[in-house]
This record gives C-alpha cells, sequence and structure tokens, in this order.
C-alpha cells in the first residue's frame, strides 16, 4: 500500500512545486511592471521625494531574522525535534506579523506626517510597492501557518515527507518575499 502512495505523493508534490514556481514567477513579473512604471513616472516634473519612515529598517531586520527563524525550523525539524521545530515556526509567524505591524506603524507616521497617497508620485508608488507586498506577506503568513501547524500537531513525525515539502514550499516564498523587499525598500530609498 505505501509503494503505490508514493508516485502519487510525487505527482502531488511536483504539481505543488510547478503552482509555486507559477504564483512566484507572476509576483515577480508584477514587482517588475511596477518598478518599470517607477522609474519611468520618477523623471516626471512633479516627482517629490517623500522622507521614509526609519522603522523600515526595523521592518527589514524582521523579515531576514524571519528567514532565519524559518531556516533553524528546518534544520530542527530535519533533526526529528520537533519541538524545537515548531517554536522557530512560531518565532517565524510572529515576526512575519511584527513585518506586518512596523508596515502600519510606517504608513501611520507618513499619514500622521500629511504624507498620503495623492501627495505624489513618490508617495503613491510607496504605498502601492509596500501595500501590495505586504499583501503577499498575508500570503505567506497564512503557507507558514499552515506549515507551522503540521509541525506542531505531529504531523511532520508521521509524515516526514509532505512536512518537508511544506517547510521547502514555505521557505521558498518567505525567501522570495525578503528579496522582493529588499528590492522595493532600495528603490523607494533611493531613486
Amino acid at each position: 500500500m505505501q509503494l503505490a502512495l508514493e508516485p502519487e505523493l510525487s505527482r502531488r508534490e511536483e504539481t505543488v512545486r510547478l503552482g509555486l514556481w507559477m504564483f512566484l514567477a507572476t509576483v515577480a513579473m508584477l514587482f517588475a511592471a511596477f518598478a518599470s512604471a517607477y522609474l519611468v513616472r520618477r523623471g516626471g516634473s512633479d516627482w517629490m521625494r517623500i522622507n521614509l519612515p526609519p522603522v523600515l529598517w526595523l521592518n527589514t531586520a524582521l523579515l531576514v531574522a524571519g528567514s532565519g527563524a524559518l531556516e533553524a525550523a528546518h534544520a530542527v525539524g530535519a533533526r526529528r525535534r520537533w519541538l524545537s521545530a515548531s517554536a522557530a515556526c512560531g518565532v517565524a509567524l510572529a515576526l512575519g506579523v511584527g513585518f506586518l505591524l512596523g508596515q502600519l506603524v510606517a504608513w501611520e507616521q507618513l499619514l500622521s506626517a500629511g504624507v498620503d497617497m495623492p501627495e505624489s508620485p513618490h508617495s503613491s508608488f510607496f504605498y502601492m510597492l509596500t501595500g501590495a507586498h505586504a499583501l503577499h506577506v498575508v500570503a505567506a503568513l497564512g503557507v507558514m501557518l499552515w506549515t507551522g501547524l503540521l509541525t506542531w500537531t505531529g504531523a511532520g513525525r508521521r509524515q516526514p515527507r509532505r512536512w518537508a515539502a511544506a517547510m521547502h514550499s514555505t521557505r521558498t516564498i518567505w525567501h522570495f518575499l525578503l528579496g522582493v523587499w529588499l528590492f522595493v525598500f532600495a528603490l523607494i530609498s533611493l531613486y
């Protein structure tokens, strides 16, 4: 019976990975289009740079730390240390939520300073880029929560291959969104 399930599980894993990469390619194209529009629009005479809130540096550190926590969860889970893997997943989830709360703080600081979307093209792009990224982080947190539940409930112990596939997807999405954030943050900070 176990041998009969292996090919099906493998096909399912391949389908999930293909879907994941198609999703990431779509997100990459979306942000590439945003960046292209940003760079073209930046040449307009009405372009006024806004002062970015310093909390964005903390938010960046939270995303980086979240990636580190996911790597720790993967490493200890691979050694079948499920309690430690659960804790690391929880830390990664908390850091991701912290990033989102930090983004809310950044938006609130800008709004309190009188910088809203129609203020300037730079502020409009800031809200659009950071908002689009935040929505993708929310989706990634859903995937991370699912993987954390698989870890915490012991599904990883009972189905290590399923857990490894879920962890692979979670890490891939999170590291990808970290890269997107570093790109977006550099773009809005430097140009």
